[in-house]
């Protein structure tokens, strides 16, 4: 998959006739409306909907509430033995 900058999907959708550049915003539309617009990337650089970010934070606020969690110390201890 070829990665564009803004100026190059902007030409992209310039060359698009009318009725491609309607259509391809009503999409888009109905993609925001539902909640599946990328509001984040993991790490490895996965994009993640809103729904997917919230999710995480929810898992990584229970982690932390049972104490699963590592200390400043812990953590450069564990990441001295990568």
């Amino acid at each position: 998959m070829q990665h564009l900058s803004i100026d190059g999907i902007l030409n992209e959708i310039m060359l698009l006739s009318d009725n491609e550049r309607q259509h391809l915003y009503a999409r888009m539309q109905k993609e925001f409306s539902q909640g599946k617009e990328i509001v984040a990337y993991t790490t490895l650089g996965k994009p993640l909907t809103r729904a997917q970010y919230i999710e995480k934070i929810d898992r990584a606020i229970a982690q932390a509430d049972r104490g699963e969690l590592l200390t400043d110390d812990e953590l450069q201890k564990e990441i001295e033995t990568w």
